[in-house]
């Protein structure tokens, strides 16, 4: 059960990675409030749909053409 929850999330580390940024660049988000999280304990996890949210209004300003395609394998994890 802990395993189907945990798949709608996806931690600082593995999105910085996904979206070739500094983990410090996604705390930035974070903190500025353009991305909600759920802690756990010592985890911070960001829903995947919230990532595809902010990436989908941010897409021409941020990220590019590289958007569209980081924001459906989001969803499909």
């Amino acid at each position: 059960m802990l395993a189907d929850i945990e798949a709608g999330y996806i931690g600082v580390k593995e999105l910085a990675a996904r979206l070739a940024v500094s983990s410090r660049s996604v705390w930035r988000l974070i903190e500025r409030r353009d991305l909600g999280v759920v802690r756990v304990g010592r985890r911070t996890l960001i829903s995947r749909a919230e990532v595809a949210r902010w990436l989908a209004g941010n897409e021409t300003q941020t990220l590019g053409a590289h958007t569209s395609n980081i924001a459906r394998q989001l969803a499909a994890r």
